[in-house]
């Protein structure tokens, strides 16, 4: 057989629809079927039609091939190779991939999100940027904090990100206050961080507040104040109100007469003639033993397997991601129920150890390995324990967990160690740890059931 692609080079941008010409020719002397197949990185968005040439000998047949990248970062910009696989039914022993390239044009889409809007504290607060690449080429991006006078100052680290298209990276703001306010209730200061996408002139600016409370409340300065003026004025009354004590009263003298004699000691008592026995003395009683209280009351059932989900989007389910069982898996989240797909991933043992009021959340899918904050970050994972720490509850404050009520059947499910709540970020990076925000936060309240 003989093939030919016109033209063997084509650019196509997202979105859009581009083609070229196959030309097959049978230079055999047999009736030959031809089927064709798409093939490389491309082959998901080409279709070639038809997809069979049935040829006689000498005779000569084209097929259109299409390509149409979709406006994702799956296709991603630049030359891509292509091929379509050419297999005789007759002859499949000739077979042959006929090789082009297609050129993907660049598409620019960038997303970015203030996590959360508002923060709150005394002397400093934190807080996230998540920057989304839903284009199809890498993009690098600067951040930097602009506040409304002297009154903050917002630092990001790191100042500059590079996302890779379809992914999406993080930078930490650090916000402290230009003053410490000592007095007067909740101070409110509004910020701006700019995320500047290298090549375009203008950024894309992410508002925000910060919620400064002050070191005292102000109950706490009325109720000084309160406590001040009472203290003076009990010592002004207790010096200019002394009170003084006059006594009328005076020596009167006695009647005179004899001295009064000192009473006489009695005489001791007769002995009798026959002397009473002496009583022997008392044994004390023996203190009667309690029976120990029987039965199987109050044994412990042992702990069952519950799942977590949070209350954002319809409720993720908490997981190890894969359901992978080595120390460090990266512990995430999924919007659907996996069943037994990875190994019982979705399901937790939680381990009370009412000493303390902590908790560790062991994985069912992973026996003896129970979520923790990974060191120096605060992404979140799982370690293997021992069993006798993991009964007793002798454990690492990055590997103990807090439950606080947080109303309507939720629960803050709190790092012992960075005091920071566990937090849904719904991507494929996985839960990490943040700062708890006052009242609902649907990524950082969970329900934990006994189902899905």
């Amino acid at each position: 057989m003989w093939t030919s692609l016109e033209p063997a080079a084509i650019t196509v941008d997202p979105g859009a629809v581009a083609s070229v010409r196959l030309r097959i020719r049978n230079t055999g002397d047999t009736v030959e079927e031809y089927r064709l197949r798409p093939a490389g990185d491309a082959a998901g968005w080409t279709r070639v039609e038809p997809d069979v040439l049935r040829l006689y000998p000498g005779a000569e047949g084209t097929a259109e091939v299409t390509f149409a990248p979709p406006r994702t970062p799956d296709a991603v910009a630049g030359p891509t190779p292509f091929g379509i696989r050419v297999e005789p039914a007759e002859h499949p022993e000739i077979r042959d991939v006929v090789e082009g390239q297609v050129t993907v044009g660049p598409f620019t889409e960038l997303r970015c999100e203030l996590v959360p809007l508002t923060v709150q504290g005394r002397w400093r607060a934190k807080a996230a940027v998540a920057v989304d690449n839903l284009g199809n080429q890498p993009l690098t991006v600067s951040l930097s904090g602009r506040e409304n006078g002297d009154a903050l100052t917002v630092e990001a680290e790191p100042s500059s990100v590079q996302v890779a298209p379809g992914r999406a990276a993080f930078a930490r703001l650090q916000i402290r206050p230009g003053t410490v306010s000592w007095f007067g209730g909740t101070n409110k200061h509004p910020f701006t961080v700019s995320a500047l996408r290298a090549g375009v002139p203008d950024p894309t600016e992410l508002r925000g507040t910060y919620l400064q409370l002050s070191v005292l409340p102000r109950w706490a300065m009325v109720l000084c104040s309160l406590l001040l003026a009472a203290a003076l004025a009990f010592v002004a009354l207790w010096f200019n109100a002394q009170p003084t004590v006059n006594s009328s009263a005076k020596d009167k003298p006695g009647p005179v007469g004899r001295p009064i004699e000192p009473p006489k000691k009695p005489a001791p008592p007769a002995p009798s003639e026959k002397p009473s026995e002496s009583a022997a003395p008392e044994e004390p009683a023996e203190p009667e033993k309690e029976e120990p209280a029987g039965g199987d009351e109050g044994q412990n059932q042992g702990p069952k397997e519950q799942t977590i989900r949070d209350a954002a989007d319809g409720g993720w389910y908490l997981q190890v991601n894969g359901g992978g069982q080595e120390d460090g898996t990266q512990v995430g989240q999924n919007p659907k129920w996996t069943g037994d797909e990875f190994g019982r991933n979705q399901w937790w043992i939680i381990h009370h150890y009412p000493e303390d009021n902590t908790v560790a959340l062991e994985a069912a899918g992973a026996p003896g390995r129970v979520v923790d904050v990974k060191g120096d970050t605060n992404e979140v994972q799982i370690e293997a324990v021992s069993p006798e720490n993991l009964e007793s509850g002798e454990l690492p404050p990055n590997q103990k967990w807090r439950l606080e009520d947080a109303a309507d059947g939720r629960n803050r499910i709190i790092n012992m160690q960075n005091n920071e709540c566990l937090t849904d970020m719904q991507n494929d990076k996985g839960a990490i740890t943040w700062g708890c925000t006052d009242g609902p936060f649907d990524r950082q309240d969970w329900k934990i059931s006994d189902g899905q």
